[in-house]
């Protein structure tokens, strides 16, 4: 279906609840992402090593041709994939969890209301509402735009914003970082654009550490010297015709205590301790030989602390500036977070503060619309013109041309010809 059929399709207000719910049927779930490693990826790496490899072999020769009271030495195969596969299957549970907490939601526009809905019930022709800080939840086409920024570093590698504008094209996975729009779905979940690049992105590696290969080269070495061996003494118990079952115990024993049995599940048991440990601290390991790395780290560089963190802000006290009331502070603030077209995390707190009651908001006749690089905003309501930003971006920002310093006054006329150059009205 072709962006010019969605057009005509969809109207203003939106799809319409009934034909939402028919293209949702007939669209299907989409399928689920992974969220994390699959029981088999975690079975299937816990299980086929060399090491495991070696005691599996001799303990069911010993098994089915010896005595199976011998085979006790396959304890310590069960014991070392059981250790990686609990602690693991554990990773993966609690991140599965905190997946569901934070899956991601999308606010569609459906018989002219806006509403909040799971990404997976977003369809082919809803039209989706963003903001700063939201994520492009689905391909489309962009219908309306109100000094719309987007990141696309996540697709394109490009660190500089790009302008949204009407008719541009927006893909999945891309980040709104300032204004605000509305954009039609073209392509949800698998077909869309972050979907296909993603797909050969999320396919689970397990990289051997450092220790493990070197395990591994010393497990080889050791399977190169039990060939020569094994096929001696095999030589020597057939010379000497002994019982079968002494044959296998016999070969049993002198080529699997050349397998450092009790190294191996000393390894295991030190990085099964240590996930413990750093489990009731918060963190968790996907993989057990993650724990190695973490070991070898002397310097680690973490992000942002909004990412860290819980992205909650709220309104503890106001404190005007001298000569200004603070009811009147309190009341310019709340109208202009109440009538902001769009609202970051910061209106958002003052807003949800409701510093000059329920019924502050007023339709703005002109905005500036908040970015990062000037660091303000504005909005015009009433015939009263209102900036919030930064103090040292309003009051100590360059000198005006004739050389005052009125930089405010100089920074709001060069904001306001660069956003009717776009053709808004400011």
């Amino acid at each position: 279906m072709t962006s010019t059929t969605l057009e005509s399709q969809t109207p203003p207000s939106g799809l319409t609840e009934a034909e939402a719910r028919r293209r949702l049927e007939a669209r299907g779930p989409l399928p689920q992402q992974a969220t994390s490693r699959s029981y088999r990826s975690i079975v299937i790496a816990n299980t086929f090593t060399i090491f495991n490899l070696i005691l599996l072999v001799f303990g069911l020769l010993t098994i089915f041709f010896g005595d199976p009271k011998d085979a006790l030495f396959v304890g310590i195969l069960v014991a070392n994939m059981t250790i990686g596969i609990f602690q693991e299957v554990r990773a993966k549970r609690a991140l599965d969890g905190l997946a569901a907490l934070v899956a991601p939601h999308a606010i569609v526009v459906r018989d002219g209301e806006p509403r909040e809905l799971p990404i997976g019930d977003v369809v082919v022709g809803d039209l989706v509402r963003v903001k700063a800080g939201d994520q492009v939840v689905a391909d489309g086409r962009l219908v309306r735009a109100e000094g719309l920024a987007l990141d696309e570093s996540n697709l394109t590698g490009e660190s500089e914003a790009v302008r949204g504008e009407e008719g541009r094209g927006v893909f999945s996975g891309s980040f709104v970082v300032e204004g605000d729009g509305l954009f039609e779905a073209t392509a949800v979940g698998p077909d869309s654009r972050a979907a296909r690049l993603a797909e050969t992105a999320r396919a689970f590696r397990h990289p051997r550490s450092p220790l493990e290969r070197a395990m591994d080269r010393l497990l080889i070495v050791f399977v190169a010297v039990m060939l020569p061996l094994a096929t001696a003494l095999g030589i020597s118990l057939a010379i000497r015709d002994v019982s079968q079952a002494q044959a296998v115990e016999t070969l049993t024993a002198a080529v699997v205590n050349i397998v450092p049995e009790g190294l191996i599940l000393l390894v295991s048991l030190t990085m099964a301790v240590s996930a413990a440990k750093m489990a009731r601290r918060g963190v968790l390991a996907q993989q057990l030989n993650a724990i190695e790395s973490l070991a070898s780290v002397s310097v680690m560089c973490t992000d942002k602390t909004g990412t860290l963190t819980e992205a909650s802000l709220r309104v503890v006290e106001t404190i005007p500036a001298d000569g200004v009331g603070d009811d009147d502070l309190r009341a310019a603030l709340g109208r202009f977070a109440a009538s902001a077209p769009s609202r970051n995390g910061t209106l958002d707190a003052v807003h949800a503060a409701q510093l000059a009651g329920d019924d502050a908001a007023l339709e703005p006749s002109a905005q500036v619309p908040f970015s990062s690089r000037r660091r303000w905003s504005a909005l015009e309501l009433d015939g009263a013109r209102y900036v919030l930003g930064a103090p040292e971006a309003l009051l100590d920002g360059a000198s005006a041309p004739d050389g005052s310093r009125d930089g405010a006054a100089h920074a709001l006329r060069a904001a306001a010809a660069e956003q009717a150059a776009t053709g808004r009205r400011v």
